[in-house]
């Protein structure tokens, strides 16, 4: 007898604009997800790690961190969706909608945007929206991704998928945002908060790796379906690649101990440039873009911050002159980075892991 062995990931033949992906699991998540993710991804804002700030700023309990909801809405929806790509090319507008608490139980829907080959033929890139829904039918997390796969077949036809019924008002723009809530705390609990200026380049010192069995146990819990994170039998131990979204929540945790108090996090957009293995290190720096006042309570600065591999940032990086090409609000591709570095900065040349622009919800 020969087996039969299952796919999964985006069917090509079939995929088309508008077709949604349900992801098979439903998390019910507790207490515990709290303490693993506190774990591995240094907390500095008060928000999500003190009742007491988070009853002042109007929750009834401690709340889901953002990092943690874009890691479940683009870990639910690998086995639907993107475990047979290539490569993950980058996330923009990635946003909190609601709050979350622990308790909530979360599914993910994904809703293909658009498809095409690349100019040369060998490849296509897909859009898509992904967005994690509560149990009660209330989006709280949403995002938008590009993907890297093999090209379409030449049998596909670009028709407009019919979505099953009631799952495409899931994805109508959201009415509220984070900031509504916010806005309305009368005062914020007295809590460190460094000042920032425009221009402002910071060198954040934490440096902390993703060892092996903390991606394993990540990807497991998370439901990060593709082997290319966890099967060592397949790719090698050597051949494991971290899921990008766990790369970028401890680049953020180690740029945010400069940034906190974080109320509310938007991710413009984000980029992998050289990818990360379990083990190696990885720190940040970053670029303040813009302060914003918003009221006498609240303020918004963007941030573009760089995700380092295998760099000593206070021993490196302390007298370097870093290029301002590299800390433009735009992204770069890939080769630009690494052509600015060979020029202008060797000591960064293949060792930046990432590139995003947040915009960040702070109190004043």
């Amino acid at each position: 007898m020969k087996g039969t062995m299952p796919r999964y990931g985006l069917d090509l033949e079939t995929a088309a604009p508008g077709q949604i992906l349900e992801s098979p699991y439903e998390i019910t998540i507790d207490e515990a997800w709290r303490l693993q993710w506190q774990s591995v991804f240094p907390t500095s804002s008060r928000l999500t790690t003190s009742r007491e700030y988070a009853a002042s700023c109007g929750f009834d309990a401690i709340p889901v961190p953002p990092a943690m909801l874009l890691n479940m809405t683009l870990c639910f929806s690998v086995e639907p969706f993107s475990q047979s790509c290539r490569l993950h090319l980058g996330l923009e507008d990635a946003r909190q909608e609601k709050p979350v608490a622990y308790g909530d139980t979360l599914r993910s829907f994904t809703r293909v945007d658009g498809l095409a080959n690349t100019s040369r033929g060998d490849a296509s890139v897909i859009h898509t929206t992904h967005i994690l829904v509560n149990q009660r039918d209330e989006r709280v997390f949403s995002l938008k991704k590009r993907s890297y796969y093999d090209p379409l077949p030449v049998t596909h036809r670009e028709t407009t998928a019919a979505s099953p019924p009631g799952q495409e008002s899931l994805f109508q723009a959201p009415t509220t945002t984070l900031i509504d809530h916010f806005s309305g705390v009368a005062t914020f609990p007295t809590a460190p908060s460094p000042e920032w200026e425009v221009g402002s380049l910071i060198l954040h010192p934490m440096v902390r790796p993703l060892g092996w069995s903390e991606n394993l146990a990540l990807s497991t819990i998370y439901r990060n379906t593709h082997p290319i994170h966890w099967d060592a039998q397949r790719y090698g131990r050597d051949g494991i690649v971290v899921c990008g979204g766990f790369v970028q929540s401890l680049i953020f945790a180690a740029a945010d101990r400069e940034l906190k108090q974080v109320l509310d996090d938007t991710l413009l957009h984000s980029s992998h440039v050289n990818t990360v293995a379990p083990e190696d290190r990885l720190g940040a720096i970053s670029r303040i873009l813009e302060v914003e006042v918003l009221s006498d309570r609240l303020e918004r600065i963007t941030v573009k911050t760089l995700g380092l591999k295998n760099v000593d940032v206070a021993r490196e990086l302390t007298d370097t002159d870093i290029p301002e090409a590299l800390l433009t609000l735009d992204p770069r591709k890939p080769s630009e980075i690494e052509a600015i570095c060979a020029e202008s900065c060797p000591v960064l040349s293949n060792r930046i892991a990432m590139q995003a622009t947040r915009s960040l919800l702070r109190p004043r």
